[in-house]
Formats: C-alpha cells, sequence, structure tokens
C-alpha cells in the first residue's frame, strides 16, 4: 500500500475487514533535481496502518495511517487518507473475470510535524484523490491490473499530479507475488518543496515486487521492495518493507 497506493483491483468479500499493519525502510543517498542531482543521504523509517472494510456487494472503505520517523526533529504521524471504492463493473467469463473500480479519497495531515528542512516528512498537505482501477484475473491465478487517475492538492497551495500504476502477478492458495512499474507526473506546481520522501512538484518512476503468504485463513505475512530509478525532486531510494495481515469475517 505504501509504496503504491492504497487502490487495488481485487473486491473483497461483504462483510470482509482487512488490516494491515507495515514497517519500511527507505534510504538513498542521490538526490534527482529537475536538471540534473546532487549527493544527498538520507534514511527514513515508517509504520503504516491500512483498513480495507466491505460495506456492501460493490462499496469498501480504505483508511490509512503512516507514521514516519527521520531523524529527532523530524518524525509523527504524516497525513492519513479516506477513501470510497466502488466496483463499477465485474464481468465473469469462462477463463476468467475483468473488474472495473473507482475510487475518491482525501489525505490530510494529522500530526504537527516540522515542514521547514528539506528533512520534513511532509508539507501538511490537503489532496483530493481519484482512481479508476481496472484488473484481469484469470481462473489459474494470474492477473494484470492498471490504476490511474489525478490527485489535487487543495493546500497549502494547489498542485496537480498525474499517477500510473501498472502491476501483474500471480496469488494462488499457498502464495501471491506482484512485479509493478510506477509512473508518477507533476502536473502543475506551485512552489516545489524539497521534504525528505517525495512532496509538491515531484515526479518519479519506480518499481517494486510483493509477496505475500497466508499462515491462516485469518492471517498472513508480506515483504516487499520498491526502487526509484528516476525522477525530479526526489530521491534515488531503495525501499524494503515487513508486514502482517488480518482478516476479520463477519
Amino acid at each position: 500500500m505504501y509504496a503504491q497506493g492504497p487502490i487495488s483491483g481485487f473486491k473483497p468479500k461483504v462483510g470482509e475487514v482487512a488490516i494491515a499493519l507495515n514497517y519500511a525502510n527507505d534510504s538513498y543517498d542521490t538526490y534527482f533535481l529537475d536538471e540534473g542531482k546532487e549527493a544527498r543521504e538520507l534514511t527514513a523509517n515508517s509504520y503504516n496502518l491500512f483498513i480495507e472494510a466491505a460495506t456492501g456487494s460493490k462499496t469498501s472503505i480504505i483508511a490509512t495511517l503512516p507514521y514516519i520517523s527521520v531523524d529527532d526533529d523530524n518524525q509523527g504521524l504524516q497525513d492519513a487518507s479516506l477513501w470510497i471504492k466502488y466496483n463499477n463493473l465485474q464481468d465473469v467469463k469462462a477463463k476468467g473475470l475483468h473488474n472495473v473500480f473507482t475510487a475518491i479519497g482525501l489525505s490530510f495531515p494529522v500530526g504537527d510535524y516540522a515542514i521547514e528542512s528539506d528533512r520534513a516528512i511532509g508539507q501538511r498537505a490537503t489532496v483530493f484523490n481519484g482512481r479508476l482501477a481496472y484488473q484481469y484475473q484469470s481462473n489459474s491465478g494470474w492477473f494484470v491490473n492498471a490504476v490511474s487517475g489525478i490527485d489535487f492538492q487543495l493546500s497549502p497551495e494547489s498542485a496537480v499530479n498525474w499517477p500510473l500504476l501498472l502491476r501483474s502477478g500471480y496469488g494462488g492458495k499457498y502464495f501471491y507475488v506482484e512485479g509493478w512499474l510506477e509512473f508518477v507526473r507533476a502536473l502543475e506546481v506551485g512552489t516545489v518543496d524539497q521534504s525528505a520522501l517525495a512532496g509538491s512538484g515531484s515526479s518519479w518512476n519506480r518499481v517494486g515486487t510483493t509477496l505475500y503468504v497466508p499462515i491462516t485463513k485469518w492471517l498472513g505475512l508480506n515483504a516487499g521492495g520498491a526502487w526509484i530509478l528516476s525522477g525530479d525532486f526526489i530521491g534515488k531510494s531503495t525501499r524494503y518493507n515487513l508486514g502482517v495481515v488480518f482478516k476479520i469475517f463477519s
């Protein structure tokens, strides 16, 4: 979730609640500017809460909350988000099914963290998010997924980002594995900020992978990695993450 955003192409069952707790470590020693790059070192540790609750046959509510720590002066609860996800289409075929989802969300600051330095964990921004997701999943467990949309930053000043996520993988009884590509482009920016991870005006290309192993019906473990390949106003970071997922069934 933390690497890719919280909107997947999978439809939870009615009455199901998924709760994921995740730890991630990001580090870089090179920072991409709009023209060239510079040496800059940073390590950030984050702890992330993700909840998705299926509230109906077509709808679910999603909430996220990260805690990020860079150093003693730059740490705390960062920006929470709330989403509504709707299954517009589920088309069942002989060899698999097609799913289309739309989602809208709002992210907003919940912590009084510092915003003045280039090691700040964020800018206390309020952002409206819109997403459209398509997924095909075969009966054998293989799937492909694409998610795009728009992000409108409302404060502290206006900015617009365009994200695109492409993902493919396999989900079976004993494990789930995926690889993904993420592209984010800043379309409209006021003042560019150069906060620790990504801020207003940041653009990037990133690749990643995720492995999930179910332990029981209600418990699973996940691990993953993500790498920034290029961008503007973002560190060339490497991320590793570990997590646990709980499922509650009504």
